[in-house]
């Protein structure tokens, strides 16, 4: 839709929102103007819910009286896990602030109206909710998320989104969480098997967390074992290169540069410098795979289509295309690399795919500028390629 187009969504019910931001996700749709209005919608629902309830905390953190204005809510309702729905196709998608400042407010304000609904305090004076807790207060946790219907799918998801978008530092963000993990861990234990997809997303978010020093949370040893080993044995699995990422890595080959390829952590391309090294040719490669915790490593990641958003033709601009953003699943690739100590490089494919198959040539000079591999490449007595700085979104001649 055009931005300048007024959108109309006179009678829609919060399952139509609902169903057409999950459409833009699951297709990849860059639909800002379309995402802001609903998002605009939902939130103005979620402020006039917060305006009618009164949270009262007194001094011993154990009462809390809820108490409802006379204000008539007009506004559509929304469930929670459509709410939760809404929080992952924020995620997917990465709707951040620097597109609306609609996205920022609605993953800011979504665990207040949660933990509001669950009747839980939204702040506590110990600042969380410990693993050893009295089984009452575990009941409790796990009565309030039944009440509102929020079941394992929809729990993983808020912590798997929450972590997307770093919106995790607010007292109601890390009383969620610390809530999604406690109940979580008691699933576990009573031998009520928890779906890898879960697992995943939880291990994800809780490494995040836990490598973060201004976020506390207390989970369960056992717990943080099991999932840990459940995301390991999934990265363990033979993986299988792309046609692009075996061109990349013949390309790297023929520059002299040693790498691993499908390293651990679904790393496409793993570079590991030498001591002291200033050019990324000057790398060193064990037999195990291993490196040094002096040496730099660099993950090399060929980013294929379905890491971002679909790219759109640019009317004004003939065959020209919108460059794509990065989708959620992808950033939060690069933050799980860049916190185990990895200096990730991104390869779009929008930039590698416009250069030629038999452009051998032209992608070395491609790398050289990206990975900053050699300050000369010495193609002939006359034709040398010079290293230089990559300027973004510069067009070359094969555009």
């Amino acid at each position: 839709n055009d931005d300048r187009q007024t959108l109309r969504m006179d009678g829609w019910t919060s399952k139509d929102y609902v169903q057409v931001a999950v459409a833009c996700a699951r297709g990849r749709l860059n639909s800002i103007p379309l995402l802001d209005h609903i998002y605009k919608e939902v939130l103005s629902s979620l402020k006039e819910e917060m305006k009618n309830v009164d949270i009262r905390h007194n001094n011993n953190n154990q009462n809390y009286q809820t108490r409802k204005t006379s204000t008539t809510t007009t506004k559509t309702k929304f469930q929670s896990w459509e709410l939760s729905v809404l929080l992952w196709v924020q995620a997917r998608l990465h709707l951040t602030k620097e597109l609306s400042y609609t996205f920022d407010e609605y993953a800011d304000i979504v665990p207040s109206v949660l933990l509001s609904r669950m009747k839980l305090p939204l702040l506590d004076d110990d600042n969380e909710i410990s693993s050893s807790s009295s089984s009452t207060r575990l009941e409790l946790l796990q009565h309030g998320f039944e009440k509102i219907k929020l079941g394992a799918q929809e729990q993983a998801n808020i912590c798997w989104s929450l972590t997307v978008l770093e919106k995790y530092h607010s007292p109601e963000a890390i009383r969620l969480l610390q809530g999604i993990f406690n109940t979580s861990t008691a699933t576990c234990f009573n031998e009520v098997p928890i779906r890898l997809e879960h697992a995943h997303q939880l291990w994800q978010s809780l490494f995040l967390l836990d490598s973060n020093e201004h976020i506390e949370l207390n989970v369960d040893k056992e717990f943080y074992s099991f999932l840990k080993d459940s995301w390991d044995h999934e990265k363990s699995r033979h993986k299988t290169s792309s046609a692009r990422h075996t061109a990349l890595s013949e390309t790297l080959d023929f520059m002299g540069v040693k790498h691993y390829n499908e390293h651990d952590e679904d790393i496409d391309v793993a570079i590991v410098l030498q001591t002291g090294s200033k050019w990324l040719h000057m790398t060193s490669k064990d037999d195990d795979g291993g490196c040094g915790e002096s040496e730099r490593k660099v993950a090399v990641e060929f980013d294929g289509p379905a890491h971002f958003t679909k790219q759109r033709q640019l009317e004004q601009h003939g065959p020209k295309q919108d460059t794509p953003r990065a989708l959620g699943h992808t950033v939060l690739k690069y933050k799980l690399l860049k916190a185990q100590g990895w200096t990730v490089v991104r390869i779009p494919f929008y930039e590698f795919d416009r250069i030629p198959f038999w452009a051998s040539m032209e992608r070395q000079r491609y790398l050289q500028r990206k990975l900053k591999t050699h300050a000369n490449i010495q193609f002939s007595g006359i034709d040398v390629s010079v290293y230089k700085a990559p300027i973004p979104n510069k067009q070359s001649r094969f555009d």
